[in-house]
């Protein structure tokens, strides 16, 4: 019976300055949004619309520090607090967006 040496490697790779553009752009088009909406109209009803923008904007920026913790965990490689820092971040995201869609 031989014993074969085999070797597996996995490489991933995130494109975190692209992607922290895109959450950038996107938090820009609520704010803009928002601003644009109170302007229009002082509706009651708007009112639920605008808190949901808000909450948007709140885990879009999240998200945002989200990415760059993740961004500097990446060139701090053997900085064990920055991974875990990131890690937090990226679970209060995806807790964030769990509790948004389940409407509590």
């Amino acid at each position: 019976m031989s014993v074969e040496d085999h070797t597996v490697s996995f490489s991933l790779e995130i494109n975190v300055e692209h992607a922290y553009e895109e959450v950038r752009k996107l938090q820009t088009i609520f704010y803009r949004s928002l601003g644009l909406a109170r302007r229009l109209t002082g509706s009651e009803n708007l009112q639920q619309s605008i808190a949901v923008i808000q909450r948007a904007i709140a885990i879009t920026n999240k998200l945002r520090l989200a990415l760059r913790a993740l961004q500097l965990a990446r060139m701090a490689t053997g900085d064990p607090l920055a991974w875990i820092l990131a890690t937090i971040s990226v679970a209060e995201v995806g807790v964030d967006i769990s509790t948004e869609l389940s409407g509590r």
